[in-house]
């Protein structure tokens, strides 16, 4: 008897798609009957191509994709505020509850998972579950009323003690089987609390990196010189990335005549755009300074791409909150340039896993960038990688996953 798993995710855009890729997969691949319902709109995604043609081509289990269209106007863009938090979560809720009601006949669920569970977080905890008395699972990325107390360097977040008691009830929700966060700090924020116990889990974001091409080999793959070396932005480049602050850097008399810059990742902003077009980034991609693969990357094109890098860059502007990057960085081996800030800051300097930095400041990102190729030099001779924290394999975070669903 196969097990039923019922998965809304309405988007794929930025992890979404990666993420319910490796889940949906692996559920499959464990004996799930997994049913997915997305936004027609989100079936072209190269995620969801993607998703549809691995399950296809390895003949995983039973999964489906369903393409139901939102009943609902949905929000657009960034929502500011108390009443823009009310709208975007009560939106998502209602939307969750509407796909409910139109499948769980047809899928008979035992269980619902939620890979992305900050769509309706504080207003489970308003409302109550939207599935009804099904079982559920949820994965929560983006809470942050914790961040002081665990000394996450962070704005004070707004309405952090309404959203800290919302989050409370919806642990209480009883038919809530566990509740999963990608959040370090989160987790032991409430390793303490009773009403989390046995229902919150420190979830990382796994990475497959268990053997990487010659890194030379790796480079001359994406068009940059192998004696040089590179630093690497990966994922959808935008100004939140710290990309402008990365090629200023770069442009930057101060900067290791040394080292190179990829950027590999879809282009997302027509202002980073129009910043790849000036004269000044145009001298750098003339010279050999800085390679840039405007595209969706492949999850097969990952191995090499950390190959190649020396550096990976997660300098990120007002980003408070982890990032898979950071992961695979780790797993592969290479430190990382990263902000002060945000979970990102916290995670580098608890684990060692590279240096932080004030990304607007060229000079500090250039003496940070000589202190790791210093380290990695050192590290070489004496034939060993830069130490690191290694985070789960996918296998074993798709085996946690199963587990969480099938308790009782």
């Amino acid at each position: 008897m196969l097990f039923r798993s019922l998965i809304f995710e309405p988007h794929a855009d930025g992890h979404h798609g990666p993420y319910l890729h490796w889940m949906a997969i692996g559920l499959a691949e464990r004996g799930f009957e997994v049913t997915i319902v997305t936004l027609p709109e989100t079936t072209a995604h190269p995620s969801m191509q993607a998703l549809m043609k691995t399950a296809s081509n390895a003949g995983v289990g039973s999964l489906h994709l369903v393409a139901t269209a939102a009943p609902i106007a949905l929000p657009s863009g960034a929502m500011e505020g108390a009443a823009g938090l009310i709208g975007r979560e009560r939106t998502y809720w209602r939307l969750f509850r509407v796909w409910y009601k139109a499948h769980t006949d047809r899928v008979r669920p035992d269980v619902v998972f939620l890979p992305y569970m900050d769509y309706c977080l504080y207003m489970i905890g308003l409302r109550g579950s939207p599935f009804g008395s099904t079982p559920w699972v949820g994965l929560a990325m983006r809470p942050s009323f914790h961040y002081r107390s665990m000394d996450v360097l962070a704005p004070r977040p707004a309405l952090a003690g309404v959203k800290k008691t919302l989050f409370s009830r919806t642990l209480h929700n009883r038919y809530l089987r566990r509740l999963f966060t990608i959040d370090e700090p989160l987790a032991n924020y409430l390793v303490d609390t009773p009403r989390a116990s046995g229902k919150v889990a420190f979830f990382p974001e796994p990475a497959g990196f268990v053997e990487l091409p010659v890194r030379s080999e790796a480079k001359r793959k994406f068009g940059m010189a192998p004696e040089r070396k590179l630093i690497l932005l990966y994922g959808a480049v935008s100004a939140r990335k710290g990309v402008v602050e990365l090629l200023r850097a770069l442009a930057a008399p101060s900067f290791p005549p040394t080292v190179d810059v990829l950027l590999a990742g879809k282009v997302t902003e027509p202002g980073i755009r129009e910043m790849l077009a000036e004269s000044w980034v145009r001298t750098l991609r003339d010279t050999g300074r800085l390679g840039v693969i405007d595209r969706f990357i492949e999850l097969a094109e990952e191995p090499a791409l950390f190959a190649a890098a020396n550096i990976v860059w997660v300098g990120y502007r007002g980003h408070y909150n982890s990032s898979g990057i950071l992961l695979q960085a780790a797993s592969a081996g290479r430190p990382v340039l990263a902000c002060k800030e945000g979970v990102l800051g916290w995670q580098t300097e608890r684990h060692g896993l590279g240096q932080t930095i004030n990304p607007a400041s060229s000079a500090e990102v250039a003496i940070a960038v000589n202190t790791l190729l210093g380290e990695q030099m050192e590290g070489e001779t004496r034939n060993r990688r830069v130490p690191a924290w290694h985070p789960p394999s996918f296998s074993e975070a798709q085996d946690t996953l199963a587990q969480a669903l099938t308790e009782s």
